[in-house]
């Protein structure tokens, strides 16, 4: 099957870290390892990960200066891990049991029929509180993610439409990816972007195969956009004006074209999602 790596990025993670670990180790699907970087932690992250990696003999930490945010920290790893396949990992979901098992699956159907390509898959994810409990059984529902018009680079400018948990990509997917990152919004929309780029291809799973917690130290969550009051949403008017800039920029920087073709596409996206 080849050599899969599992990406961990951690950060002041105590709280849940141990939980998504444990989700890792019950998968049905065995064969891969666990990289982890920690990003400058200063709670008991660093102790619970030297405890995984004294259980576990392909659980390794990754020792190298602090990256400043998950999305370098995200990316240093895959820069750093030689493999077939990547995962990301966040320290704070859990992951159901056969999410490996059926991306794996997945993926090797994409290469069977486009051999040498770059390929991705990424997934729904399960939107629960601190506690597990259900919030919402589908993101994409919550925030409007219609993969199945996202499926080139054009279309896939439109928007940030892939979660970093949810994504496992080959070699191909990392070697066509553009460093350095710095015009990155995240880490997961650029890979994805760079993956359309090169012609790849990116394949949506439509089932949730992440338990996606909320809690008062996500670095991103979800946007529950249907429950805002018109005044909520005006007072959000110049998040959205710097968030679309800030993604046209990264989108420039990947070589897509004006403005004018990304509200094309973004506009295109929204009335097809109207229908």
């Amino acid at each position: 099957m080849g050599n899969i790596a599992i990406l961990l990025a951690t950060y002041n993670g105590e709280n849940y870290l141990r939980e998504q670990i444990d989700s890792l180790y019950e998968q049905t699907f065995k064969d891969w390892s666990v990289y982890v970087h920690d990003d400058g932690s200063t709670d008991q992250t660093c102790n619970i990960l030297k405890e995984y990696a004294a259980r576990y003999d392909n659980f390794f930490i990754l020792d190298y200066p602090a990256q400043h945010g998950a999305k370098n920290n995200f990316l240093s790893l895959l820069h750093a891990v030689n493999a077939d396949y990547y995962l990301f990992c966040d320290q704070d979901d859990k992951w159901r049991a056969d999410k490996i098992e059926k991306q794996i699956a997945k993926i090797r159907e994409i290469e069977r029929d486009n051999p040498g390509k770059p390929a991705m898959v990424f997934s729904d994810l399960s939107v629960v509180d601190g506690d597990l409990n259900l919030i919402n059984e589908s993101m994409w529902k919550v925030e409007r993610i219609h993969p199945e018009y996202l499926t080139t680079f054009d279309e896939g400018g439109a928007l940030e439409f892939v979660t970093g948990c949810t994504m496992l990509f080959n070699k191909q997917a990392k070697d066509a990816v553009v460093f350095p990152a710095d015009k990155a919004v995240m880490h997961d929309i650029w890979i994805a972007l760079c993956v359309l780029r090169s012609e790849g291809i990116v394949k949506a799973i439509y089932e949730p195969l992440v338990y996606y917690r909320q809690h008062e130290k996500n670095v991103v969550g979800v946007n529950h956009w249907a429950q805002y009051s018109r005044i909520k949403r005006l007072i959000n008017i110049k998040k959205s004006i710097v968030a679309n800039y800030n993604h046209y920029r990264m989108l420039r920087a990947l070589g897509y074209g004006s403005l004018f073709k990304y509200l094309h596409y973004k506009r295109l996206y929204g009335k097809r999602c109207r229908k």
